[in-house]
């Protein structure tokens, strides 16, 4: 039997005077014992904040059976990171995907959060997203955590939906601390690029958690926390539609990029300038309340409670060709005839979690423990948005004409007349009120039972289990537009921001206030449509698990092998639009899948760990596309339709893993190589389509998810962290870290219609990321510097037009830190972030050298108080 207390046993004793670097680990996350004098070792030592931090992530690591890498909080109370998406990326084999500038899903080892299982204390969270299977883990504040762990070769008593491994936030336990403690924190941060756009809100960080024992015995712990964030901050961005790039014919005519008649000049289709204002908040509650009688029972409830809202204002200005072009050469061109676009967008996305958990283990005899936990989840989404949109008339065109520019990576178009910059030549042709709102419910119950033979090398262990776990899923969506081509810009200009947009000017915004007031004044003259809700779906899915594993121990070597079978049932309603006809479409199903792996052990010597591992798991399709709806959104007149695909196949994957990690003193040193062979990998194409919606035909981008041929992962992670207490003083206070992974990924699928065969690198995989830092501590004084690398990846891809393809193009952060410990438990930091300023690029067009799309996040920096009691 894997000990429920060793891990925590083991990283409390490492931090026995730091409150917050003692969490809990969930009873799904058992470890390996310590080995013989290990324990003993680790009590007598006393340290605080990074290389505490360090320190408790390195003894996880070692402790754990599986292939398994953590980032702990230091005890100031935090993890590196405003987010635990962002502390992830300081893991081997870890990327984050980014949406506004914040870290929000990773993606492990190749795999799409969507496909990896996220938990919370070894519960499993209800996803909060429109349609995919993951957790945003921006709604999590990382002051809330204790520690976050990566599980890469999951064993069978682990969710088998977890091909790139499972994550799991686990919270602090009062138990293990052992005395009455108080963490808290108050910072403030100024970033560069704010209210310029419409909000100038400050930005602040408050959080607490406190924890105490209690009872005769001090057998019942209790912990608190709370946390609340308010964040303001701009975003210039410029974009071109999908296509991005077109092509002319000699006689000016366009045609798609890479067409045989097209002359091989790449024109950008559109101008899109944006300025984005966000105001994000986030509001945190956990507790947890614990009881141990004696050495062999533990009972746990705990619950919490995190709520995310983003305040958004999104400016748009848009110049756009119609028909021909003129006067061409390689890098300028004109336009006779153009329209111009002014959007405003004021979405408002609510996102909430929340989570009850009890669980107990008991330890029956010296040899039979059993295990249990229960859960309920529940996860909402909510959008309402407000979008108004003007545009110059098509039959002025004339007067709209423009001349480009593509000498440099980012297009500049320049108005050849007036008209594009006068207030009184647009006219109102969208106002629409929407909502969208995603809710779901899980319930999972887990009954586990495990032998220990409880020799003196413990040589056999053996463990079986069931669990059973319901979900349901409601997508609703509603949308309302209201027309009036009488309704004229003019009444409702508002001069835009004065910075530029790599050359070009945002020169007019509408005025929300003066707009909102003349259609409440004026709602009869305005035309009314209900959109048909096509894309409102409900999904329920219903997973029955059993497993069994053992392992034996010989000397310093131990086998473990076992196999986990899954049955999974669900039934969906939708709706399908088929020649502007809304039909209810409903689809049910079920699937079985055996799962076995097998895992190796060598403790070569007391400081070398050598581990190989043989896995099968699962990916489970998103909710959305196994309903199969179609959910239509217009956005400035552009249609776009995301369209389920109920036919569609989990991913089914087979994984090898083989690595080494030696332990120095003071530090760690690891390489891992491994492989994953996927069966029906799922992807996004993108194609361009001809279908009625609003009472006509309308050119339509459709997003569709497909199963590919087959795909492949080869990769490698190596890394390092070493304390340099070698070194004279006062340099013995530095410490290095540093990982980098490095990928090798290809997947098949069939585009036009199924017809040709592509081949690609793994969609929105990096094919290499790398995680740097320097950090010094001595006395109270502590300075860190970190880099973080994700390499460029496959972000879409075009159905007709591979030129349309596109990527992400790598990323540089650099971020720093400075603290300063009083003797009376308070410490003031420093934080910068995002120092080198990078921004986010997307790439399209051949040999992905032309803009898509690129965001500007400026830098950040806070600085605040934190205490420990």
């Amino acid at each position: 039997m894997r000990n429920f207390h060793s891990v925590r046993g083991l990283a409390a004793g490492l931090l026995a005077t730091s409150a917050l670097c003692a969490p809990g680990l969930a009873f799904a996350q058992q470890a390996a014992p310590a080995r013989d004098g290990e324990a003993s070792q680790v009590d007598e030592v006393v340290v605080t904040g990074q290389r505490a931090a360090v320190r408790a992530a390195i003894a996880v690591k070692r402790a754990e059976f599986e292939v398994m890498d953590a980032v702990s909080s230091d005890d100031i109370g935090k993890l590196p990171d405003h987010n635990t998406a962002a502390a992830l990326r300081r893991i081997p084999g870890v990327s984050v995907q980014e949406d506004q500038g914040e870290p929000r899903f990773p993606v492990l080892r190749g795999l799409t959060s969507t496909y990896n299982r996220t938990t919370i204390d070894g519960a499993i969270v209800a996803s909060v997203d429109e349609a995919a299977r993951t957790v945003p883990l921006d709604i999590v504040p990382s002051v809330m955590a204790g520690r976050v762990e990566v599980i890469k070769t999951v064993t069978p008593e682990n969710d088998g939906n977890a091909i790139g491994g499972v994550i799991n936030i686990t919270t602090r336990s009062a138990l293990d601390v052992g005395r009455p403690f108080f963490n808290g924190m108050a910072s403030y941060g100024v970033y560069e690029q704010n209210g310029d756009v419409r909000n100038d809100e400050p930005s602040y960080r408050l959080s607490f958690a406190a924890g105490k024992t209690f009872g005769a015995n001090d057998e019942w712990g209790v912990v608190v926390g709370a946390s609340h964030e308010q964040l303001d901050y701009d975003i210039p961005q410029m974009e071109v539609a999908d296509p991005s790039v077109r092509e002319y014919t000699a006689a000016g005519v366009p045609v798609n990029s890479g067409a045989p008649t097209g002359n091989g000049i790449q024109v950008p289709t559109q101008s899109r300038l944006f300025w984005y204002n966000n105001t994000k908040t986030r509001d945190g509650v956990n507790g947890k309340i614990e009881w141990r009688p004696n050495a062999s029972f533990h009972w746990e409830a705990s619950g919490l409670w995190a709520h995310m809202e983003d305040d958004e204002e999104r400016i748009e200005y848009r110049i756009e060709p119609v028909g021909n072009v003129t006067n061409q050469t390689a890098t300028s061109g004109a336009f006779a005839s153009g329209r111009g676009i002014i959007g405003l967008n004021q979405p408002i996305t609510k996102r909430e979690i929340s989570l009850a958990r009890t669980a107990f283990q008991w330890d029956a005899t010296s040899q039979w423990a059993i295990d249990g936990s229960l859960v309920y989840s529940h996860a909402k989404m909510e959008q309402p948005n407000t979008s108004v949109t003007f545009t110059t008339r098509d039959a002025q065109a004339a007067n709209y004409g423009f001349s480009y520019d593509t000498s440099g990576f980012f297009p500049v178009f320049t108005p050849r007349t007036a008209g594009l910059t006068t207030a009184s030549s647009y006219f109102l042709t969208q106002y629409r009120d929407s909502l969208v709102q995603s809710f779901e419910n899980t319930t999972q119950v887990n009954l586990n039972a495990a032998f220990d033979d409880g020799g003196a090398d413990r040589n056999l262990k053996a463990k079986v289990g069931l669990a059973l776990r319901t979900s349901d899923r409601d997508y609703q969506s509603a949308r309302t537009d209201y027309a009036n081509s009488a309704f004229n810009f003019d009444s409702v200009d508002r001069p835009g921001p004065s910075a530029l947009i790599h050359g070009n000017l945002v020169w007019a915004r509408i005025d929300v206030a003066s707009t909102y007031d003349y259609f409440n004044a004026n709602r009869s003259s305005f035309t009314r449509m209900v959109a048909a809700r096509s894309g409102d779906y409900s999904v329920s899915e219903d997973v029955s698990a059993a497993y069994g594993q053992a392992s034996y121990r010989v000397g310093t070597f131990t086998a473990l092998a076992g196999v986990r079978y899954e049955e999974t049932e669900v039934s969906a309603d939708a709706f399908s639009v088929r020649s502007g006809v809304i039909t209810p479409v409903s689809n049910d199903g079920d699937y079985g899948n055996w799962l076995p792996s097998v895992h190796l052990r060598w403790d070569l010597m007391d400081n070398l760990t050598l581990r190989a591992a043989w896995t099968n798991t699962i990916g489970r399709p998103n909710f959305g596309s196994l309903a199969g709806a179609e959910n239509v959104t217009v956005t400035g007149g552009v249609y776009t339709m995301s369209r389920g695909n109920p036919d569609l196949k989990p991913r089914e994957s087979e994984g090898f893993d083989l690595s080494a990690e030696f332990y120095p003193h003071d530090g760690l040193i690891s390489v891992a190589v491994f492989s994953k062979e996927i069966a029906n990998e799922i992807f996004t194409l993108t194609s361009q389509e001809q279908i009625e919606l609003d009472g006509q035909v309308r050119d339509v981008t459709v997003t569709t998810p497909r199963n590919a041929s087959g795909a492949s992962i080869r990769g490698i992670e190596l890394a390092f962290q070493q304390e340099l207490s070698m070194l004279p003083a006062p340099f013995d206070g530095f410490g290095v870290s540093a990982n980098a992974t490095f990928l090798d990924t290809d997947f098949t699928f069939l585009t036009n219609g199924g017809a040709v065969e592509r081949h690609h690198s793994l969609f929105l995989q990096p094919g290499t990321t790398t995680n740097e830092s320097i950090y010094y501590q001595r006395g109270p004084f502590e300075a860190k510097i970190s880099h973080n690398y994700i390499g460029g990846f496959l972000e879409t891809v075009n159905d007709t037009i591979p030129n349309a393809d596109q990527f992400w193009k790598g990323r540089h952060l650099y971020d720093a830190s400075v603290s300063w410990r009083t003797d009376r438990g308070v410490t003031v930091f420093f934080e910068a972030q995002n120092l080198s300023n990078s921004g986010r690029q997307e790439n399209t067009g051949p040999g992905a050298r032309y803009l898509q799309e690129s965001a500007e996040y400026g830098r950040t920096f806070w600085v605040g108080l934190s205490a420990a009691f």
